[in-house]
């Protein structure tokens, strides 16, 4: 079974917590720590990607994965 805990608050308590987990990782081989940037997107990427959605539903331009391995391998 595999856990994520997500901390995003850069408070002290958070802090002390994080430092916690990274300490008690090297005692225990079974956890694993894994940083990764924030990937929540602002209104403007949001206006985009929406954007993008609408052009491909009207166009319905572009290739499906099997035809595009087919051209490129």
């Amino acid at each position: 079974m595999v856990y994520t805990i997500k901390i995003r608050d850069k408070s002290r308590k958070a802090k002390s917590i994080i430092n916690m987990l990274k300490a008690m990782k090297d005692d225990f081989e079974f956890m694993e720590i894994v940083e990764s940037p924030d990937l929540e997107m602002n209104e403007e990427e949001k206006k985009e990607l929406e954007f993008r959605y609408q052009r491909f539903l009207k166009n319905r331009e572009g290739k499906d994965w099997e035809q595009l391995i087919r051209e490129i391998s």
